[in-house]
């Protein structure tokens, strides 16, 4: 492959041949278009010209295009929605059969393939982008794929599940994943389909991964809960209890008084560990203690910046994060001044 900097000049050379004309733009596009085809960078100079005629277009033209996805976009909504009906109501035969001509048909459009530019992934809010990007730090450009095709994966891992095919269920959320790395939900199925297979050694990796984008509080707290099964499997019941313990701090569940009870009765005593002896626990087995610091800083930080930007909306939901876990009073009268604002 050559090198990234060919394909920078080549576009640098083409966007300097726009005129600003959307006609005579959107026709030398896809003469440009035409030209590179089969270079080397072919497939990422055309979806690259493809993005600037979108640009060029008028805006009765661009909305008619919105339109047209967004056809595309609910026939696909309403295909899945359909797959979870037939779910619900226990017509496994036509779900799957539903689902494998879903998947079929994405997998051959292939629209979203990752190139030597852009990758393309499924994200479900901006707070899973900002993580991934920190935790991995992409050298590509980050692209979003019009085709959720992280939530019809986890739907075919689910319905695997249920049909109790859980070595094919891994493979299919392994493609979720994929698609979204950062979407604590299909984590955790992800995390089941191996629970369910007995190796529990993966079901925990899973969860430990899983806890540096668990950035809302009921996902935090199935990390906790999903970790105290692995000790209960492990009978190690004192860091079991620890787990569920701290899990209540975050989300309640009915699954934790049921769990303390069925420890107990294996214990043959009731442990009540001190809030020390839990942060002492959960350390000494490398469980984060309460949310990821760099994520809360992240988060913040953002939150920050739209703030002072005066987009009052994203400093909101950035800083909303920050406010579920922190009790600062500075942070806590910018969050009351952002939502009087809003309300206003």
């Amino acid at each position: 492959m050559a090198d990234k900097k060919d394909f920078e000049a080549i576009m640098t050379s083409i966007t300097a041949g726009l005129s600003g004309d959307p006609k005579t733009d959107i026709k030398y596009l896809q003469e440009q278009s035409e030209k590179y085809k089969d270079h080397e960078y072919g497939k990422e100079i055309v979806r690259a010209c493809g993005r600037l005629m979108y640009q060029a277009l008028p805006d009765d033209k661009k909305e008619q295009l919105g339109k047209d996805f967004g056809k595309i976009s609910m026939g696909f909504d309403a295909t899945l929605d359909e797959i979870r009906f037939n779910m619900y109501e226990k017509r496994l035969d036509v779900a799957l059969k539903l689902m494998e001509a879903t998947v079929q048909k994405y997998e051959e459009m292939n629209m979203y393939e990752d190139d030597a530019v852009s990758e393309y992934y499924c994200f479900r809010e901006p707070m899973e982008e900002i993580l991934y990007r920190q935790y991995n730090e992409p050298e590509k450009d980050i692209r979003r794929s019009q085709v959720d095709y992280a939530e019809m994966y986890l739907l075919y891992g689910s319905l695997l599940i249920e049909l109790n095919r859980l070595e094919d269920a891994s493979a299919a959320l392994d493609k979720a994943k994929r698609w979204n790395p950062a979407y604590a939900r299909l984590a955790f199925e992800h995390a089941e389909s191996y629970k369910m297979r007995g190796l529990l050694e993966d079901f925990a990796r899973f969860t430990r991964d899983t806890f540096k984008y668990a950035y809302r509080p009921e996902d935090l707290a199935r990390c906790y809960r999903n970790m105290s099964y692995y000790f209960v499997e492990k009978k190690e019941y004192k860091t079991a209890v620890c787990c569920l313990i701290f899990s209540a701090q975050f989300a309640k569940s009915e699954i934790v008084n049921s769990e303390l009870y069925y420890i107990s009765q294996k214990m043959g005593e009731m442990y009540n560990p001190s809030g020390d002896e839990i942060e002492e626990c959960l350390k000494k087995h490398d469980i984060p203690f309460g949310p990821e610091e760099e994520m809360l800083k992240t988060a913040y930080a953002y939150g920050m910046h739209f703030y002072e930007q005066g987009d009052l909306q994203s400093a909101a939901y950035y800083l909303s994060i920050v406010g579920i876990y922190v009790n600062d009073d500075n942070l806590n009268q910018i969050l009351d001044e952002i939502a009087s604002k809003i309300k206003e």
